[in-house]
């Protein structure tokens, strides 16, 4: 799941970074939109080059945006990792082999969310960063470390937030997303009592 960023309006820098706090909230904004509709270089080669701007700072401010930064970067991962998935499923004779660069593009991913969850303060990212990494626990079939986030999110952030969960299955699906989908709705379903 994408986030946007409301900013405080400050224009500042820290000792550490080439880049304002404002125009790396911009920018990442403006990632996270071209990740909406599945621009995946696009995002890449924004979020790379506020990546490295902002890499380990040590301002408050600058770390929420570097962390809603690796949180794109771990979306393009887990984007890119189903789309090989789904490449490889097209042309595959028999499904039974399992895929280890897909495993591979998904562990990459939680990482990125677990580097991003370390840093990110702001309980609106936080729940963008959970969300996505219980969504490739679900994936890795991980379930029930999924479901104890989902459950947590579903209730913190109600429809709108498991609608979001749902459109990320929608995105280059895979055999694996109808399992998910169906964790997911099964614990809405209870979320929603």
């Amino acid at each position: 799941m994408t986030d946007a960023n409301p900013t405080d309006g400050e224009n500042h820098t820290t000792p550490e970074e080439d880049i304002s706090i404002e125009d790396s909230a911009r920018r990442i904004d403006a990632a996270m939109s071209r990740l909406a509709v599945l621009d995946l270089d696009g995002a890449l080669a924004i979020l790379t080059e506020v990546e490295e701007a902002l890499r380990f700072p040590r301002d408050p401010a600058a770390r929420v945006q570097w962390a809603r930064c690796l949180n794109g970067l771990g979306f393009i991962e887990l984007m890119d990792a189903k789309q090989m998935r789904a490449t490889r499923e097209a042309g595959a004779q028999d499904g039974s082999e399992p895929d280890y660069e897909f495993q591979f593009g998904l562990k990459r991913a939680i990482a990125r969310f677990e580097q991003a969850l370390a840093s990110q303060t702001v309980p609106k990212f936080r729940s963008y960063v959970e969300g996505n990494k219980a969504y490739v626990l679900a994936l890795l079939g991980q379930t029930g470390a999924a479901e104890t986030l989902l459950r947590r999110l579903f209730k913190d952030g109600g429809r709108d937030f498991y609608d979001g969960q749902v459109r990320d299955t929608e995105r280059n699906p895979i055999p694996e997303d109808r399992a998910v989908r169906r964790l997911l709705d099964d614990l809405w379903e209870e979320t929603d009592k």
